[in-house]
């Protein structure tokens, strides 16, 4: 999976689960991240570095005007200001600030992606990377950051794992991820259980038929990202 395909997927697959995606419209994982997310229902915030009715880079204006329909588009800057360069790392502060998690799909060593990750750290808010290749400069920077203590992102449950430990408000009420195909009987009679607000493995066994013959699904579904097992020993769907 290349990094276009996977920001587009990040944003579809975040979107569905009714969590914003904000990113700022460039060529390339910022537009597909957006892309995605107006795929599934339009949870995308595009911040610019030029005035809000500008569309910056021009090939971008029909997204930009999707956007502008059916999501947000935001920007300090007064309409008529054209994309100075100095603008576009003070805009990632203002993505960095917005977001309660910074995500880096590709990033070479200098990329804006970088200054938006340090500005979001500083800030005290979580920072995400997907690994790429050693030798690719497209991934140098999103490699440094895991080797620095990033978090490791290799799907949208990663993020919503990360976002559910940061007590996201609402995110007990996100809609739940499509389920993977093939799964049994006893695994649907589980997740049928957990939807109905059943969170035990004892309680979740008493309404499936038998505590012991839960165990396995549970743990099945637990690595198939479909349940997480919280501290406390309760499940919950994702």
């Amino acid at each position: 999976v290349d990094g276009l395909e996977l920001a587009r997927e990040l944003g579809r697959t975040l979107s569905l689960c009714d969590v914003a995606v904000i990113s700022g419209m460039a060529l390339g994982i910022d537009s597909a991240a957006h892309e995605g997310a107006l795929a599934a229902g339009a949870q995308t915030i595009a911040v610019l570095a030029c005035g809000p009715e500008r569309a910056y880079p021009a090939r971008r204006k029909q997204l930009h005007s999707e956007l502008a329909q059916r999501a947000a588009v935001v920007s300090e800057l007064p309409p008529g200001t054209v994309p100075y360069r100095w603008a576009f790392p003070a805009r990632n502060r203002i993505i960095a600030a917005l977001a309660q998690m910074t995500v880096v799909v590709e990033a070479a060593e200098r990329s804006g992606s970088l200054i938006t990750a340090e500005i979001a750290a500083d800030l005290g808010r979580s920072v995400g990377a997907v690994p790429g290749h050693p030798g690719s400069w497209h991934s140098s920077g999103a490699n440094s950051l895991l080797r620095d203590g990033a978090h490791l992102v290799r799907d949208a449950r990663d993020i919503l794992d990360d976002l559910y430990g940061a007590g996201v408000v609402g995110a007990d009420r996100a809609r739940p991820l499509p389920l993977p195909a093939g799964l049994s009987a006893d695994h649907q009679a589980v997740i049928r259980a957990v939807e109905s607000g059943f969170s035990t493995a004892a309680s979740i066994g008493e309404s499936c038929g038998a505590a012991a013959d839960v165990l396995a699904p549970l743990t099945e579904l637990e690595l198939l990202g479909v349940l997480r097992r919280r501290d406390d020993g309760t499940y919950v769907r994702l």
